[in-house]
């Protein structure tokens, strides 16, 4: 125990021989600036509940929250406010702002008390009002306290929970089997598929249970990464291709981009989602503190090796080819044809350049007594 804390523990206990925690709002304030998990435990009546949780869960709640504030190097510093709502029964119930004194991580806590002004009760507030923009970073990333119904002190289990509960478990157990080890393409598919029509009947948002939600965390992540496991044979076929063409023939790589600028475009996120671009090895297919479970690069060689490829090109040829498009200074990111404009295909075309007018160039050609013979057949439309 740390000075601070024994110093803060001393000044909870008084009258006499007797021993009374002070349960008033600064003390209990006070402990979570300083993130004391310790002091909370002694100063928070056993009997309490908090957000509707026993003491031991909230606690664990706010312990994740102060490790994340801790990785920051961060220290809190507190702030009152209110409930903002209207439309909630704690419309401007007091609370305080917890807030990040560098990194802007913050999260609140409506702060109840008894006619004796000591703590009755603690809970987060979706729409706590506090001089927000003046006292939080506005980058800094919000904190949740998140209580799920069978967190509660008084939840009851019923039969459909039971069911729920079970078969979260023994999906995320089946997948645990993994731990640490490096899952094949094959067992992940498998995976997927076993638990398809379960992930199908869970809500997108309202997720009531602990362990179900922790199961859609892990089987949406892994379907994004089947994505990509999927788009990677295309990714094969366009590689191929793209090195059987001659390299200098600009037609040919025109051609090539704009054949695959979908691909491109639904690979957007594979590095940031997966890949370490320092290595070029594939980061883990699941990411949260139960499993640690990596897939072999080799599945998405060929993504990998496509988009490094597109980038490179696309970009410059879209930038050499681009026209001035009449007022596109207000274009937003959320207009109907707002694609098009951001297409290279589109661009050539406003160019009189269509690509499937346009033949390959390849390298077997380049040896074949045809080439260069374009009476043949072979049509390479020039650009204005």
């Amino acid at each position: 125990m740390t000075p601070e804390q024994q110093k803060l523990i001393q000044q909870l206990l008084h009258l006499g021989d007797v021993k009374v925690f002070n349960r008033k709002k600064e003390t209990i304030v006070q402990a979570i600036t300083a993130m004391d998990l310790v002091s909370l435990e002694l100063i928070l009546d056993e009997n309490l509940t908090c957000q509707d949780a026993t003491k031991e869960i909230f606690l664990n709640k706010l312990n994740e929250i102060f490790d994340e504030v801790k990785k920051s190097k961060d220290t809190l510093q507190s702030y009152s406010g209110k409930c903002g709502s209207k439309d909630c029964s704690n419309h401007n119930k007091n609370g305080m702002l917890f807030c990040g004194r560098n990194s802007g991580k913050h999260f609140n806590l409506i702060i109840e008390e008894d006619d004796n002004e000591n703590v009755k009760d603690l809970y987060y507030c979706n729409v706590f009002k506090c001089n927000f923009e003046d006292k939080v970073n506005k980058k800094g990333k919000p904190l949740k306290i998140l209580i799920y119904e069978d967190e509660k002190a008084n939840f009851n289990p019923s039969s459909h929970y039971n069911y729920i509960n079970a078969t979260s478990l023994k999906a995320i157990s089946d997948l645990s089997n993994f731990k640490y080890e490096t899952i094949s393409k094959n067992e992940l598919l498998d995976w997927l598929q076993e638990y398809f029509d379960f992930y199908g009947s869970k809500p997108i948002f309202d997720f009531r249970y602990k362990n179900e939600h922790n199961f859609y965390k892990i089987y949406r992540r892994a379907v994004d990464l089947k994505k990509y496991l999927t788009l990677d044979e295309d990714c094969a076929k366009a590689m191929r291709l793209y090195d059987t063409l001659l390299e200098e023939n600009e037609m040919n790589l025109l051609k090539w981009l704009a054949e695959h600028e979908h691909l491109k475009d639904e690979l957007m996120l594979l590095c940031p989602d997966f890949v370490d671009e320092n290595t070029d090895r594939l980061q883990k297919v699941i990411v949260n503190q139960e499993l640690n479970i990596s897939i072999d690069v080799v599945y998405l060689k060929n993504c990998i090796r496509f988009q490094n490829t597109i980038d490179r090109h696309y970009y410059v040829m879209f930038n050499k080819f681009k026209v001035t498009i009449e007022g596109e200074e207000n274009f937003s990111p959320f207009d109907d044809d707002i694609e098009k404009h951001i297409s290279l295909k589109y661009h050539l075309e406003q160019r009189n350049v269509f690509v499937n007018e346009i033949n390959y160039k390849t390298k077997l050609e380049k040896n074949s007594f045809l080439y260069g013979n374009d009476d043949f057949g072979f049509l390479e439309k020039g650009l204005n």
